[in-house]
């Protein structure tokens, strides 16, 4: 008789599974969920709000040399008040499931996971990421530009401003051609690639810019993030005001480093700030330095080289660490906010005391008649074994005081960070 193998005692044996289900994918937001906190949270109707604005001052001073003597002292002026307007913008984020991933999963004898519940929860941390990449933007719902085209990859600026199974619209520039739609299959944000379930949609190429799918493709027709407040001089507009109708009073101040992150030019920059609307002002506005790994890594890098070791006052027989354990969670006494959906070259000063937000819905789940979880149809018309569910929102981001904040932009980003 042949000798027994384990073929035959397979039956038996206890398959390990191990009780962890770890996440690869990058979840929830950061600036986002800082402006989402805040208590200055209005909400209106579907009507355009009205955002008031005082941008300039009046009172005619002159010498009272020989006018108080029965002279004509001239006329006067007073304050010049205008005021934009915001409206709020659609944005919603399906998810589905088939039943049978609820009933091989609803135990813990079943699964080590509830599939329902981890996609109830993680639909609210991806939502969370989505809203963080947009509000990095310029008003028209653009989260990146194409470097370049890697087979059915697009490289671009940070890949981090995507998710998995993401769709985005592809367009050759606001208001000109629309190339097509692209589903994204993974984010590798080690070679600051986007991978596509398919190839990119014809006539993709460098420079294109990559939108949430259902955008508009123009200018401040989505959500208004950073890029389409934070701007230098007098173009364009801000929440509707045009800026050339009051220069340099809807103008963020801004310096172009154009090299390596100094404390000189943090200190300029800071100076900027001041001379827009005072010291008192500056110091009150709760100011953050809002920026990605490879900022925080240049500012950092400053402390690096004049670091000094005294070997006889070092205990042990281990050479003292250059590094602590976390970098300095400060830049001129400022937190620094690291966000990996930054843009990178970038350090934004955030007044977040003036950042406000307006809402016709809050974040929350699609529901009708108290229903929130929806079956689908086949196409025979009967029942589909899905269920979807939706997180909506209207929204919009407000900014009152363009004048307390600051970009730093052009600078040089430390090796190894973003392919440099």
């Amino acid at each position: 008789m042949a000798i027994a193998n384990v073929s035959q005692a397979i039956a038996s044996q206890h398959e390990y599974l191990r009780p962890n289900l770890e996440e690869l994918a990058l979840l929830s937001g950061t600036l986002w969920k800082r402006i989402n906190a805040r208590t200055d949270i209005k909400a209106i109707s579907n009507r355009p709000a009205r955002i008031p604005f005082q941008p300039l001052t009046g009172g005619i001073f002159r010498t009272g040399a020989n006018l108080f003597d029965g002279a004509d002292m001239g006329g006067g002026s007073g304050p010049t008040e205008t005021y934009g307007t915001l409206s709020c913008v659609s944005f919603l984020q399906a998810s589905e499931y088939t039943a049978l991933t609820e009933y091989s999963t609803d135990s813990d004898e079943k699964a080590i996971q509830n599939y329902v519940t981890l996609t109830q929860k993680q639909a609210a941390e991806t939502f969370g990421g989505y809203m963080d990449a947009v509000i990095q933007g310029d008003g028209s719902n653009t989260l990146d530009s194409v470097v370049s085209v890697n087979g059915t990859g697009l490289v671009v600026n940070n890949a981090n401003l995507f998710q998995d199974n993401q769709l985005i619209d592809v367009w050759s520039g606001l208001g000109g051609t629309f190339r097509g739609t692209a589903q994204i299959q993974s984010v590798d944000i080690a070679n600051n690639t986007i991978w596509l379930t398919a190839a990119p949609p014809a006539g993709t190429t460098g420079n294109d810019l990559l939108l949430v799918t259902g955008s508009a493709g123009v200018a401040n027709s989505g959500l208004f993030g950073l890029r389409y407040y934070l701007v230098s001089g007098n173009a364009g507009n801000y929440m509707g005001i045009q800026r050339s109708a009051f220069p340099g009073k809807f103008s963020t101040p801004q310096i172009s480093v154009n090299g390596s992150l100094t404390p000189a030019s943090v200190r300029a920059m800071e100076a900027q700030i001041i001379l827009a609307l005072g010291e008192d002002r500056a110091d009150g506005a709760d100011l953050i330095a809002h920026c990605n790994v490879d900022m925080a890594a240049a500012w950092e890098n400053n402390a690096l080289p004049v670091q000094s070791i005294i070997l006889n006052q070092v205990k042990g027989d281990e050479s003292a660490d250059m590094l602590k354990k976390k970098q300095t969670s400060t830049i001129a006494g400022r937190e620094i906010v690291r966000n990996v959906r930054a843009k990178p070259g970038i350090i934004d000063f955030l007044a977040l005391k003036h950042f406000f937000r307006l809402e016709t819905k809050a974040v929350d789940y699609y529901e009708v008649g108290g229903q929130t979880i929806f079956p689908a149809y086949g196409a025979s018309g009967g029942l589909q074994s899905t269920m979807l569910f939706y997180l909506v929102t209207m929204v919009q981001v407000g900014l009152g005081q363009p004048r307390l904040c600051a970009t730093m932009q052009g600078i040089t980003i430390p090796k190894y960070y973003f392919g440099h």
